[in-house]
């Protein structure tokens, strides 16, 4: 359905995400002659029909092209002119919106009265695992295939070298940016009880149960009234170049909302506000990746890939023989392996927030000449959050176990992937620190929960989960007929 111009940050009038995607996919193919193994589908119609599979082949083509980073950058670019920002009837392209003067927003401070110091702890599996203990929950989640190798040895980085005498961590004097602070990914509440300045970004205010949680210790920099990051995507970079003149910030990048194509919106309008801070600006960039995004392979992932086709239960092989589980093989392009991880019930708005917006945002900014900033791009677990409270969701997760795979708690989620942030801010030799080498490694810390190593298309996988979730939980089917 065609997203309608209106107030804030929009599509081009007209334009579907679905289309809007096809285009820009198809720009970038047509000016890389590397990427012509994308074989991206010629309409918009065939790619609305396609897109899971398309865009799993076009990153499979540019990641095996010399030309990886500038077709990342091209892209993200691309949709930043492409994007519009509407205000009384004033139309101008996104990139160019973020830069108009605007006066800061007004703020008010929230001292914390916590001692200053966090105890890295994640709670899992009706438990919570603290300090040292969360090198075994790491080995185990690495041992059942859950967690990459490079996951679990980051937080094991983090439990040896950045705990102090007391076993915490004090990230007294860092200031951070966070744009959807109030999201329920965001590692809000770990940066404050951790001592951090957090400037809070997001629609609504804090809840007032933050301001008195004894265990947080920072300060909480919060705009009156809000700030909206479609409406007001110019102020809400003034206010993060203000923020900033005290000295380079940590930008986290966490809103989100589903539905009208806010998605992909929400995610352009964060990078577009990035892009207009001034990179001596910038300590660091942080987001967060889906698991259903189009990642290639690391050995690690596709040893596992190997192992489990070799060992498929008997009601596996019989269901892909008739061809109920899609394709098992990756797409490949030369060395590189990308699996089919796309769900096309995500929408194309999602994917194009999630593979434009954070895929090749991530590669395009650690790829910048002479970068003084980290960018921390880890994959994040499947998470049971209010966005995906869908049945068909909920059904298909209920009945992944089958296919080795976990969905988490929110909390879970946000401890474990925040400590994996922490690791990429606090170690000089991270995937994304300065200096690093760009590309496939950038990504290599994943708490993918296991669906990097199912050794079939994720989208049919996911439908047979939803047969066999609905089976063991028949009050799904009677909510997704009433919706």
């Amino acid at each position: 359905m065609a997203q309608r111009q209106s107030d804030g940050v929009t599509l081009p009038d007209g334009l579907s995400a679905s289309a809007l995607l096809h285009r820009l996919l198809a720009e970038t193919e047509a000016r890389f002659s590397s990427l012509a193994p994308a074989r991206l589908p010629a309409s918009a119609e065939a790619f609305r029909k396609s897109f899971p599979a398309a865009i799993v082949q076009f990153e499979a083509a540019r990641a095996a092209s010399p030309e990886r980073t500038e077709a990342a950058g091209f892209l993200v670019e691309a949709s930043h002119r492409a994007l519009s920002f509407v205000t009384a009837g004033r139309v101008l392209a996104l990139d160019e919106a973020v830069r108009e003067p605007a006066a800061p927003l007004e703020l008010d401070s929230w001292r914390m009265t916590g001692a200053g110091r966090l105890t890295p702890a994640i709670p899992y599996s009706g438990r919570v695992f603290r300090g040292r203990e969360i090198a075994r929950l790491a080995d185990d989640l690495a041992a059942r295939e859950l967690l990459s190798p490079a996951a679990r040895d980051a937080l094991c980085w983090l439990l040896d070298s950045a705990l102090d005498a007391s076993g915490e961590i004090d990230l007294g004097g860092r200031r951070f940016a966070l744009l959807g602070a109030g999201a329920e990914l965001a590692p809000t509440p770990l940066l404050l009880e951790a001592g951090a300045e957090v400037l809070w970004i997001d629609i609504g205010a804090p809840r007032e149960a933050l301001a008195k949680d004894s265990a947080l210790s920072g300060r909480l920099l919060v705009p009156r009234g809000g700030a909206n990051l479609l409406l007001s995507p110019a102020v809400v970079a003034a206010t993060l170049a203000r923020f900033a003149e005290a000295g380079p910030i940590d930008v986290g990048l966490y809103a989100y909302a589903p539905g009208a194509s806010r998605e992909w919106r929400l995610e352009a309008a964060m990078n577009a506000i990035v892009d207009a801070l001034p990179p001596e600006a910038l300590r660091s960039i942080s987001l967060l990746v889906s698991p259903t995004t189009p990642l290639v392979l690391g050995l690690a992932e596709r040893a596992a890939r190997e192992r489990r086709a070799g060992t498929l239960p008997a009601w596996q092989r019989a269901l892909g023989a008739i061809g109920l589980l899609g394709a098992r093989e990756p797409v490949s392009a030369g060395d590189v392996q990308v699996p089919r991880l796309v769900v096309a019930l995500q929408g194309a708005s999602y994917q194009a927030a999630q593979y434009v917006g954070k895929l090749c945002a991530a590669e395009r900014w650690a790829a910048a000449p002479g970068r003084r900033y980290t960018v921390s791009a880890n994959v994040a677990g499947i998470s049971r959050t209010r966005s995906l409270s869908h049945p068909l969701f909920e059904a298909a997760y209920a009945g992944a176990t089958a296919f080795g795979v976990e969905t988490f708690a929110p909390e879970t989620t946000r401890a474990l992937n925040g400590l994996l942030t922490l690791h990429d801010l606090l170690n000089p030799a991270a995937p994304g620190a300065p200096g690093a080498a760009t590309g496939s490694a950038l990504f290599a810390e994943r708490f993918h929960g296991g669906f990097h190593v199912v050794p079939w298309a994720i989208d049919p996988a996911l439908r047979m989960a939803a047969v066999l979730g609905l089976a063991r939980r028949p009050a799904l089917l009677a909510r997704m007929l009433r919706r």
